[in-house]
C-alpha cells in the first residue's frame, strides 16, 4: 500500500501540505478501513469481557502495528517531512480506564484479538474518564478530562436498549470502537452511554448534580461516592453497563441460533471485579422474560458467567445497602432474594450469604 497515495486520497491536497490534525483524520479513516477487513465471523462460543474500566491509550500507533501499516506510513511521513510522533500528539487520550484493572481488561482485549479469539469488551463511554490531574501550589488540582471529539475512535450506532432505573427508562446508545489484533482479527469494544448527558453541568473542578441522573450518569468514572447521591449513582451506572450489555449479548447469541436455553454454548461473560457484578441477576431477569423458569435460567447463568477477583481487600469488594438497590433497581431484589435464599441452602457461613444481617 502506497500510503502517500492513500493519505493524499483522503486530504485532497499534497501530503507535505497537510495539517498534522488532516493527516490524523485521514489516517483514523484508513485504519478504520482497513481494521473493517479484518473483521470475522464467530463460531462456537464468543467471550464478552465487562468492565467499568479499559485503559486502552492512544491508539493510532498501536493499530498501524497491529495492521502493518506503521513503517510504511512513518516513511511516507518522513518523504514529506513530517513526523509521525507530532500526529500522534492530536489524538486525545481516551478517558475510558484508571488503573491496573482497566489496564489489564485493555490488555485482553487486544490478546484476544492477536490469538484470533472472538472475544469483545463490554463498558461505558465516560465523558470525563475519572479527572485530569494538575498540581499548583503543592495541590491537586482535579478537572474535566475530555476526549470525545467528532472524530472519536467510539462510532456511534443506531442501536439502543431500554434499561429502567428507579421506574423510569432510559435508552442506553450503543458505539463501538475495534479492537485490531497484531496479524489477528479485528473485534469490538461496545460501550454504552445516553444521548441526554449534558456536559455543561460541571463546575468548580468536577463538581456536579449527582441527582440528574440524564445528564450526569456517564460522566465521570467512579464518581465522587463520599456522599449518598454520588453512591447511588455508581448503582446507577454499574446497571446501565449490565442490562444493556446483558441485551446485547443476548440478541448477538439469538441471530447466531442461540435459543437461551443454550446460551452456555454460545456466550463466555467474563465479570471484571465486582462492578459489573449485577449482570448475573439482570441476565436470570432477561431469560424469565423469555419464558425459562427461574431454576433453569440460573444453571444456564452460572455456565455462562465467571468472576475475576483482584484483590482481597474489604474495601475494594463492594457491599451496597439494600435501600440503594430497592430505590434504583427494584426490578432485580426477587431475584437478589431467590439467590440469596439458594446461597443459604449451600452453606451455614453467613458471610457468604448475599443479603447480610445488616441489609
Amino acid at each position: 500500500m502506497n500510503m502517500t497515495t492513500v493519505i493524499e486520497a483522503k486530504t485532497n491536497k499534497p501530503l507535505a501540505s497537510c495539517t498534522d490534525q488532516e493527516i490524523y483524520l485521514a489516517l483514523l479513516d484508513i485504519v478504520r478501513e482497513q481494521s473493517a477487513a479484518h473483521v470475522k465471523p464467530v463460531k462456537g462460543r464468543k467471550l464478552y469481557y465487562i468492565s467499568a474500566e479499559f485503559l486502552i491509550g492512544k491508539l493510532l500507533s498501536n493499530n498501524l502495528i497491529n495492521l502493518g501499516l506503521y513503517d510504511d506510513t512513518r516513511a511516507a511521513l518522513a518523504a514529506a517531512g513530517k513526523n509521525l510522533s507530532d500526529i500522534e500528539e492530536v489524538e486525545p487520550e481516551p478517558s475510558l480506564g484508571n488503573g491496573g484493572l482497566g489496564r489489564l481488561a485493555a490488555c485482553f482485549l487486544d490478546s484476544l484479538a492477536t490469538l484470533d479469539l472472538p472475544g469483545d469488551g463490554v463498558g461505558l463511554r465516560y465523558h470525563f474518564g475519572l479527572f485530569h490531574q494538575s498540581f499548583k501550589d503543592g495541590v491537586q488540582n482535579e478537572l474535566p478530562d475530555p476526549w470525545l471529539t467528532a472524530h472519536s475512535w467510539a462510532e456511534k450506532t443506531d442501536t439502543v436498549y431500554p434499561v429502567e432505573l428507579a421506574g423510569k427508562t432510559y435508552n442506553a446508545r450503543l458505539y463501538k470502537l475495534a479492537v485490531t489484533g497484531y496479524e489477528g482479527r479485528t473485534n469490538t469494544l461496545n460501550l454504552f452511554d445516553l444521548d441526554t448527558i449534558d456536559e455543561t453541568i460541571v463546575h468548580d473542578g468536577i463538581t456536579f448534580d449527582k441527582t440528574a441522573i440524564d445528564k450526569n450518569l456517564t460522566l465521570f468514572l467512579y464518581p465522587d461516592d463520599s456522599d449518598e447521591a454520588g453512591r447511588r449513582l455508581r448503582v446507577y451506572q454499574q446497571y446501565l453497563m449490565v442490562s444493556a450489555g446483558a441485551q446485547l449479548i443476548l440478541a448477538e447469541c439469538a441471530a447466531r441460533g442461540c435459543d437461551y436455553h443454550d446460551l452456555a454454548d454460545y456466550a463466555a461473560i467474563q465479570i471484571n471485579d465486582t462492578h459489573p457484578s449485577m449482570v448475573i441477576p439482570e441476565l436470570i431477569r432477561l431469560l424469565g422474560e423469555k419464558g425459562i423458569e427461574f431454576d433453569e435460567a440460573v444453571e444456564i447463568v452460572t455456565k455462562t458467567c465467571a468472576y475475576t477477583n483482584h484483590t482481597i481487600l474489604a474495601e475494594a469488594l463492594e457491599k451496597w445497602p439494600r435501600a440503594y438497590l430497592d430505590a434504583v433497581v427494584p426490578q432485580l431484589m426477587p431475584i437478589i432474594e431467590k439467590l440469596d435464599e439458594l446461597a443459604r441452602t449451600r452453606t451455614k457461613d453467613e458471610s457468604l450469604a448475599i443479603i447480610d444481617k445488616d441489609d
